[in-house]
């Protein structure tokens, strides 16, 4: 369940290309920036559980997604009032990612992929809550092209598999396999707890 990214930051750049239930994520679709080499894609998405139980000592809450799966999550020591949550309450969870690639010329040096996870709490006077914002780097590889459905495969330094769609306006036919991409994900996860009958 897309929740489980929001109270566990150490979670959230490991779930950077895994949504939902479904075993293969579908491609994303890429678009040129108007930058030659360069291209992007954004997306948005609001997600909603309803909270089943809550662990206070232990710090773990009981989530009940939309589509009835529960799910438990660790949360971060740095949210704050974790009593004042309490079952019956509705998590909202917006989730905001990008994905920036960029074509890196034969002979310039990889980057070794680095990381980088920041967030904050609401404050004491605010309902429970908490924004994460995470970045991960490196460079990829491209693996495998298939020019019928515009779709590229590349992997990281791992050797993990990654898929996307490129856009009609991308000139895909210069784009071969080999070719390095300096790949930048960036995904920012806001969180909010609604009472029942708050306004």
């Amino acid at each position: 369940m897309r929740i489980a990214i929001v109270l566990s930051s150490a979670a959230l750049l490991t779930t950077a290309c895994a949504h939902g239930s479904k075993s293969e994520p579908e491609a994303v679709e890429v678009k040129s920036t108007g930058v030659p080499g360069q291209a992007v894609a954004t997306t948005t998405d609001t997600y909603t559980a309803t909270v089943k139980a809550v662990d206070v000592p232990h710090r773990i809450v009981t989530l009940q997604g939309q589509d009835g799966k529960v799910d438990t999550v660790k949360v971060d020591p740095a949210v704050e009032r974790l009593p004042e949550i309490v079952p019956g309450d509705v998590v909202q969870v917006r989730v905001s990612e990008g994905l920036l690639l960029e074509y890196q010329a034969a002979g310039t040096e990889a980057v070794a992929p680095q990381g980088v996870v920041a967030g904050g709490t609401a404050g004491s006077e605010a309902p429970p809550g908490a924004a994460v914002v995470g970045a991960l780097q490196g460079t990829v590889t491209v693996i495998d092209i298939d020019e019928r459905h515009r779709i590229v495969t590349f992997q990281d330094a791992n050797g993990n598999p990654y898929k996307v769609k490129a856009g009609p306006d991308l000139p895909l036919e210069k784009l071969k396999v080999g070719d390095r991409l300096l790949a930048t994900y960036a995904q920012s996860v806001a969180i909010n707890i609604q009472k029942p009958g708050a306004q």
